[in-house]
Order: C-alpha cells, then sequence, then structure tokens
C-alpha cells in the first residue's frame, strides 16, 4: 500500500507546534485561509481545510474530516480525502535536540493509479506544509501565498 511519510527539524518546542496544529488560527496563519476545527475533550472532533485561490488554477479548495486523536503536546491525528477513499494523517511531535522532530506520516491510499497519483502529489504538498510550519514557527516568516 502507498504511503506518506516525512519528518522535519523544528527548532520549537513540541507544546507550540501542537497548539499551532490544534487550532484553526494555527493552520490558517501557516498553510489554509479558512479552516474550522474543533476539538472535544476526549480528543476526538472535526477539522475543516479549506484554501481560496490554490494552485495555479486558482480554485478553491475544501477538506476534512473526523479528528481521531489530539493527545496534547505529542499527536494530532485526522481523516481527510485526497482521494475517493479517507486517508489518516498523523502528525507526532518527538522531543530532539533544541527543539522538535515533526513526523508526518499519511496510510489509507490503494494500489490503483488514481491513488498512487494522489499519494504522490500529497507527499509533495505536505512536504511543502512542513517546510511552510518550519519557517513559520522558526521565523515568523508566512510564506504559503508565494507557492501557489
Amino acid at each position: 500500500m502507498p504511503m506518506i511519510q516525512h519528518c522535519t527539524y523544528i527548532k520549537v518546542d513540541r507544546k507550540k507546534i501542537y497548539e499551532v496544529l490544534t487550532s484553526a488560527d494555527g493552520w490558517n496563519a501557516w498553510f489554509t485561509d479558512d479552516t474550522k476545527l474543533d476539538i472535544r475533550p476526549d480528543g476526538t472532533g472535526e477539522i475543516e481545510l479549506r484554501w481560496s485561490k490554490f494552485g495555479i488554477d486558482e480554485r478553491d479548495m475544501e477538506d476534512g474530516g473526523v479528528i481521531l486523536e489530539a493527545i496534547p503536546n505529542h499527536r494530532f491525528v485526522f481523516q481527510w480525502s485526497p482521494v475517493k477513499g479517507k486517508t489518516v494523517v498523523s502528525f507526532k511531535l518527538i522531543d530532539y535536540k533544541n527543539g522538535t522532530l515533526v513526523q508526518l506520516d499519511e496510510i489509507g491510499y490503494v494500489d490503483t493509479e488514481h491513488d498512487i497519483e494522489a499519494c504522490v502529489d500529497c507527499a509533495i504538498g505536505w512536504g511543502e506544509a512542513l517546510t511552510l510550519l518550519k519557517i513559520y514557527l522558526e521565523y515568523g516568516i508566512v510564506i504559503k501565498n508565494d507557492l501557489c
């Protein structure tokens, strides 16, 4: 089964990264335009990721789904639908040196041409997203609109 794995080192503590990953304002600061996010006390909830005039064709884009797990300062896991089925995106935060390793995994793609193409596109996108997150958290610079 195709899957995505990325890991990046961010010179910021886990708590700050977790706060950004688990709030609508956090996502909208570095990656999306109008995300809505609701985490219940049990660590589940809903996430709606929204972009305005995204990509070369400048189309509005929306995706999201169920938040499966939100463990403060450790993990954030949600479903979304970059393909016909749902995939699961997991952010794991690991103390490392003077900051945090952010490990991103995405599973749920099936072995079809359409899913493999989507997996490759999302692998590229998540790599860019982690770079945007790093630049935002380490330097306070927002460049999300420069890449679209």
